[in-house]
């Protein structure tokens, strides 16, 4: 039984560290985000733990101890992961505090390049691109940047697949060799953009994957913000092209000073329509000047064959001069019952063996 438990104390929080410590570069959360990810492993790990008394008579056949070193890093795992899942309680999960230092949520499209070092390890060369979200038909700008490169083959495949798309000659410029790949409404979701550069007789590969998406929503606009309740509400307008389950999200900023992060879920018909994003008070200064930025919009997949699709934005930032907030409600979030369930879970799990 105690085998069992170790063993399914493991799983949990590896896959719990999986989300909270990895995430990919484009599509990093909130720590929230990671917080309600891992419902779904606690959830199965609560009906495993249900069904133990089943497989009991199996399991004391097998009475081997466990190493004290993995009951003692399921116990860390499960503090670290209990106190930041309590930090995010304090506040909404669609109004999240936003500071200077989250890059990925200031920077939710943002490509890191890829660089490779030659075999000497006297020369670095880099794969640039605008970013990684790409919507159709919007071209795509490839730049190979260096020293001592003497030319540049690019070849764009399906990265499922690998089945080759087309082929392109890089040209040289100032900035370095650039070439730009036509869009497609044929392109599938994933692509992949390989770049072999010539390097003092060398021939180096880069190698980059990006999202390519056909156009499901556009972000086209939005309303002077109203007090409800506890929340400072932004009206979003949005084209729909493709019914679905929406969400949006933006950054909401007072001057250059990052204040939230702020999304939105909700069903969408085709046509004009508005999505709601609300600031709770809890994060919100004592100003009259805010500015929404950094939006994204995401079509959500509603079954595994279907992916997600991200829409985009025609509007860069939105300005509220003069918003009155003198009948907002002071009241602060109180978590409900599923998210006081996960974090007992939590600190149960980081109680084990005390």
């Amino acid at each position: 039984m105690k085998k069992i438990k170790i063993i399914i104390g493991l799983v949990t929080f590896g896959c719990i560290s999986i989300w909270y410590f990895g995430g990919s570069k484009q599509n990093s959360d909130h720590e929230l985000h990671t917080a309600i990810k891992t419902a779904h492993v606690l959830n199965q790990v609560e009906e495993l733990e249900s069904s133990q008394e089943i497989i009991k008579e199996a399991t004391q056949e097998s009475k081997k101890p466990m190493p004290t070193s993995f009951d003692q890093s399921i116990v860390e795992s499960a503090k670290i992961i209990a106190t930041k899942y309590e930090q995010t309680l304090k506040f909404p999960p669609y109004s999240q505090p936003l500071s200077l230092n989250d890059f990925s949520l200031l920077n939710p499209n943002y490509f890191e390049p890829v660089t490779m070092v030659t075999q000497d390890s006297s020369v670095k060369i880099s794969m640039v691109l605008e970013k990684y979200h790409f919507v159709a038909p919007e071209n795509i700008k490839v730049l190979v940047r260096g020293s001592d490169i003497y030319d540049v083959k690019l070849k764009v495949q399906d990265a499922d697949t690998r089945k080759t798309l087309s082929n392109h000659t890089m040209q040289f410029s100032q900035d370095g060799y650039v070439t730009q790949i036509k869009g497609s409404s044929d392109y599938p979701v994933n692509l992949q953009i390989t770049a072999l550069a010539n390097v003092n007789g060398d021939e180096i590969p880069l190698v980059a994957q990006i999202n390519y998406t056909q156009k499901s929503a556009t972000i086209i606009g939005g309303a002077k913000p109203f007090v409800e309740n506890a929340d400072l509400v932004f009206p979003i307008d949005i084209k729909v092209d493709s019914a679905g389950l929406y969400r949006v999200r933006a950054n909401l900023f007072s001057g250059a000073q990052p204040i939230a992060s702020l999304v939105s879920e909700t069903k969408l018909e085709v046509g004009q329509k508005q999505a709601l994003l609300r600031a709770h008070y809890s994060v919100l200064p004592s100003t009259s000047e805010f500015e929404l930025a950094t939006f994204t919009i995401e079509k959500r997949s509603t079954h595994p064959a279907e992916p997600s699709r991200f829409g985009n934005s025609e509007v860069e930032k939105l300005v509220f001069e003069n918003v009155d907030l003198s009948d907002i409600e002071r009241t602060d979030y109180l978590p409900n019952e599923t998210e006081k369930k996960r974090l007992a879970f939590l600190k149960s799990m980081s109680n084990k063996g005390q």
